[in-house]
């Protein structure tokens, strides 16, 4: 960059001016690493005191009234059946589809693609606990007991202040002129401009609206979701904001608008008492926690208790809404009280237990977050009785499949959050789950499967924790073996239920059914097989395709899971069968066939005949786009599961290097179909394209050189059709990208040709984007692997790409680019050595900002640790200039320790080894790029703070093998600089002790060498 952009850069950087020499003159300030960004905790366990009976006791409740029908019932989202966006061969190729996230994530999964008719399960399984199941939040209509009107003479004294900053007469004007198109604007900026004049009569006004029974409903209803507005928001920053804002106001300001946010609840609209409700809980969810508002829970609780059943329905949806937001302050590390928590959890299990029916939905719907919040309850025998009791019988609700839709999830979360409780329940469950799936409708049979799946995941999280010695107590409870003779045959039957070939975006039972029998398969492992090959064998045959999918599905579906031992001679007696099915009539049982043989090819490569089977898929990649795009992902999984053939460790040849020919070339032909943009064909077909290249052996180099113009052609064409994202230009770069790293020098002759194009892509990306300074991913990718290939010949192309590595720099709300171009400062260091130079007081300088910001993700300071140490390696000497505050920094990040983040949080560990790891690869290139200068004196400073971070490394029981491997590489990097002058001193010392222990358990070679290596320093200057 041009020092002409001097002014420029600190203009848009006031904190920290754009040469280096002025940022360092000024000093480092203190950075925090423990605030980098939201760190997420485990539930915390505070409730009330055991007591010897339960506390949940039932109330006496009024006659029910006549039950209100419900108008809508609820449908989970089925995630679209679409391959995932090309990857570079840095990120290996995702699955075709997202694969379940069924409980906690598990390392190590590789992609899979979920059969043609199962999708990705619901939303209640889209992580460890879900937030809210998609039947929350649809209160039921009704009327209220009292309204409330303060004095006109009042409110038109908080309306003043809009009066006077607008030309609006009054408030409810303005409110009422957001509703109108070409007012809205306007208004809004008027409003805008009334919250930042004085937000206390702001707050005041807004509430004294939404309590006025004169006002317009839309004007009330606006008014609270401007309050809601007003006291959180989706962005955690601004949220901390807006909390410290409310916190701010004058006790009787604050009063106010909680008495009349309170008033509003029950009014006779029910829109007026949803907003109120929305509000309430986002005022509980500040003032609960912190003591100031301490009548919240029990002013709702009068109302749950009220003999109108409206008013215990809205006082149920606004605890849903309060628990959601109460569970969200949980898991960030605070306590919730426990009488608080108790009395929650009584009125929403009261309010279950109440003849009407709307009121039981808006209930078990609160139930739902307040379950979580219910871990000392549930440590308790009894009170744990009354509340399997409770939801049981509310899984059995007669004529209100809503209802019961409702407390079968309720049923999914408590498998989630109690699981090591549900054994001496499963008698009751296992028989109310099985019944249901057999013969209710599929909307409440789909919940009950569901919980089926839950289990599932437990058992496999926990049979992780035990192979990993981390279980503790804890223990698989061997529920799946136990129900495996009744729920394995009921699996396979509901496979049968599909109503029509067509592969619609609807989950349904079968669906689940399959996601369930999957998870099953990976619980139990061979004991699920002869279960399955029962109703396979019976129903392979079958003259209706509905039979025959599902047989199919069902053997696809053992794949993961059972020993390659097992399944070898049944894969052997049943390929020949399989292939002929990829002509069945049917293209349900087609498409099915083509996902269960790359289950095979995923799962146990190593029995499939890749001679025979090859052909037969290039020949099968002309059919449809629904069957073409698995075929697709199957010769992407044949491909992936090549030994020893990736990048340079590619071998000379393999047995798919005699097709990659034609493979290549039908590949080509199936992204240039005309029907390829159904079913998402063409990603599917540049995603096995760029596998097929990583994975090919050596031997298939000289007809990539001539794929490589192919695709240049190909991302020139490509530019007559943008969209949004340029997600076909995407795709090609991920297939050049795979290209250039394969070919390495031999790619120089295109080099620029290809940062032509990908300077296009970027170019057309901020175009579609309105201008945007952004970076598409794909191309960031492409330009990094460019440099790592040619080395020193992209010095001439830096000049054109320095703006743009800027660019994704700075834009660190984009995590994954602001990640990755933080990372593609250490290939550039790599390939440019020294003459990075140039660029450094800009990188630096964006590096510096981004750790001061407290926005940016903890994730991107972390690799910014590593690369300083790149950039000194790179540039050796001449660090000389950043060397004080880059190694304060590295000291304050050091300095993070265990106990500064939340207990027992595995997010936190993995975050803390992670920047703890960066911090000793920066070491490690710091005294590297001084010491081949001859400058290492200017480290003798820092060598004591280094050697008591190893020291606090080796004494921390979570610390991870990478990062002992490379504090263990550190010490001998101080030793080999500073010699006989530090091993003198070390010898005796109890880290070293630890780190030579470390270093013989590993089995690592590269571990041992290196402390091997250590070990002779120690002797050779330790004397």
């Amino acid at each position: 960059w041009a020092l002409a952009e001097e002014e420029s850069a600190a203009n848009a950087y006031p904190c920290a001016p754009f040469l280096a020499r002025a940022i360092w003159a000024r000093g480092v300030p203190s950075l925090d690493f423990r605030a980098f960004g939201r760190i997420a905790s485990p539930s915390s366990t505070s409730f009330h005191s055991s007591t010897s009976t339960p506390t949940l006791l039932p109330r006496p409740l009024p006659p029910p009234p006549p039950l209100h029908p419900t108008s809508t019932a609820s449908q989970r989202p089925r995630h679209p059946q679409a391959p995932a966006p090309l990857a570079s061969a840095n990120c290996p190729p995702p699955a075709l589809r997202p694969p379940p996230a069924h409980g906690r994530p598990r390392e190590g999964a590789q992609a899979e693609a979920p059969p043609p008719r199962l999708i990705p399960p619901p939303s209640v399984r889209a992580g460890p606990r879900p937030i809210a199941p998609p039947s929350l939040r649809r209160p039921a209509a009704a009327a209220w007991l009292e309204e409330l009107r303060p004095p006109a003479t009042e409110v038109d004294s908080l309306t003043s202040l809009f009066r006077t900053r607008c030309t609006m007469t009054s408030l409810t004007d303005l409110l009422l002129a957001t509703t109108v198109p070409d007012k809205r604007p306007h208004a809004e900026s008027q409003i805008r401009a009334a919250e930042q004049a004085n937000v206390e009569q702001y707050f005041t006004a807004l509430a004294q609206e939404l309590a006025n029974a004169e006002k317009p409903v839309v004007a009330r209803q606006l008014s609270g979701l401007l309050l809601k507005n007003g006291l959180a928001s989706k962005d955690p920053n601004r949220s901390r904001e807006l909390k410290a804002r409310w916190e701010a106001l004058p006790a009787q300001s604050r009063v106010l608008v909680r008495e009349c946010t309170a008033n509003a609840l029950i009014a006779p609209e029910l829109d007026i008492g949803k907003a109120a409700a929305q509000v309430l809980a986002k005022i509980g969810s500040i003032e609960i926690p912190s003591g100031e508002w301490p009548g919240l829970v029990p002013l709702l609780l009068t109302h749950v208790t009220n003999t109108d059943p409206r008013a215990r329905q809205i006082s149920l949806i606004t605890l849903g809404y309060l628990c959601e937001d109460l569970v969200l302050l949980q898991e960030d590390g605070i306590t919730i009280g426990d009488e608080i928590s108790n009395n929650i959890l009584t009125a929403v299990v009261q309010g279950m237990r109440d003849g009407d029916a709307i009121t039981k939905l808006e209930a078990a719907r609160a139930f739902y977050h307040a379950v979580v919040l219910a871990q000392r309850n549930f440590r308790n025998e009894r009170e744990r009785d009354f509340i399997m009791t409770v939801i049981t019988e509310t899984c059995k609700t007669a004529g209100a499949e809503v209802v019961q839709i409702a407390a079968f999830e309720c049923l999914v979360q408590i498998a989630t959050e109690y699981y090591d409780f549900l054994g001496a329940y499963m008698n009751t469950i296992g028989t109310l789950t099985l019944e249901t799936i057999k013969v209710a409708p599929e909307k409440v049979a789909v919940p009950a499967m569901e919980f089926w799946s839950t289990v599932c995941d437990e058992e496999l999280y926990l049979k992780e924790l035990v192979s990993d010695g981390a279980a503790d107590q804890r223990k698989p409870l061997n529920i799946i073996g136990q129900a495996l003779p009744f729920l394995v045959p009921l699996l396979c039957e509901t496979l049968t239920k599909q109503q029509s070939e067509e592969d619609d975006d609807t989950w349904n039972l079968a669906m689940a059914a399959g996601t369930c029998l999957q998870l099953v398969a990976q619980v139990v492992g061979d004991a699920c097989v002869d279960l399955v090959l029962q109703f396979v064998e019976a129903n392979f045959g079958n003259p209706d395709w509905k039979y025959r999918e599902a047989a199919v599905l069902a053997y696809g579906s053992i794949m993961e899971g059972p020993s390659s031992e097992k399944m070898l001679p049944l894969v052997q007696r049943s390929y020949s069968h399989l292939v002929q099915r990829l002509q069945d009539p049917s293209v349900a049982v087609r498409d099915t066939v083509s996902w269960t043989i790359g289950r095979i090819c995923q799962f146990h490569p190593a029995i499939v005949p890749i001679k025979e089977l090859t052909p037969v898929l290039g020949e099968r990649l002309r059919d449809v786009p629904r069957v073409s795009s698995n075929i697709c992902w199957v010769i992407q999984v044949l491909a992936e599961s090549q030994p020893n053939c990736s990048g340079l460790q590619a071998a000379d040849t393999t047995p798919l290097s005699e097709f990659f020919p034609s493979l290549a070339q039908a590949l080509l032909q199936v992204v240039t179909r005309p029907d390829a943009e159904e079913r998402q064909l063409r990603m599917a077909g540049y995603n096995a394209l760029s596998t097929l290249c990583n994975h090919s052996g050596n031997d298939c180099l000289g007809h990539m050189a001539t794929l490589a113009q192919e695709m240049l052609n190909h991302l020139a064409m490509s530019f007559k059709n943008v969209d949004r994202e340029c997600e076909l230009q995407g795709l090609i770069c991920g297939v050049l990208t795979a290209l250039v790293q394969r070919l390495r020098e031999r790619v120089l002759p295109a080099a620029e040709k290809i940062m032509e194009e990908t300077l296009k892509v970027i170019s057309a990306y901020q175009q579609v984007k309105g201008g945007a300074q952004v970076l598409q991913e794909e191309a960031l990718l492409l330009v990094d692997a460019l440099a790592i290939s040619i080395g020193p010949n992209f010095e001439r192309f830096m000049p054109h790409f320095a703006p743009h590595l800027r660019v994704g720099l700075q834009n660190y709300e984009d995590i994954q680019v602001c990640l990755m171009a933080t990372g593609v400062i250490g290939d550039l260091c790599r390939a440019l050595g020294g003459k990075i130079i140039t660029y450094c007081d800009t990188i630096l300088q964006i590096l510096y900002t981004n750790l001061q910001n407290t926005a940016v993700d903890k994730k991107i300071k972390a690799a910014i640790m590593s690369s300083f140490g790149d950039i000194a390696i790179a540039i050796t000497g001449d660090f000389e200039k950043y060397l004080a505050p880059v190694l304060k920094m590295l000291l304050e990040a050091s300095n993070t320790k265990l106990q500064d983040g939340p207990a027992n949080n595995e997010e936190w560990i993995e975050y803390l080894n992670t920047l703890r790891e960066g911090v000793l690869e920066a070491y490690t290139g710091i005294i590297y790029g001084l010491r081949d200068s001859g400058k290492s004196a200017l480290f003798k400073e820092s060598v004591n703070s280094v050697l008591m971070f190893v020291q606090t490394i080796t004494e921390d029981t979570t610390t991870t093998e990478a990062v002992m491997k490379a504090a263990l590489g550190v010490v001998g990097d101080l030793i080999s600089v500073f010699q006989q002058e530090l091993a003198h001193h070390l010898g005796q010392a109890p880290f070293l002790a630890r780190l030579v222990e470390f270093a013989n358990r590993c089995q690592d070679p590269n571990t041992q060498k290196t402390a091997q290596w250590l070990r002779s320093l120690l002797q050779r200057y330790g004397r």
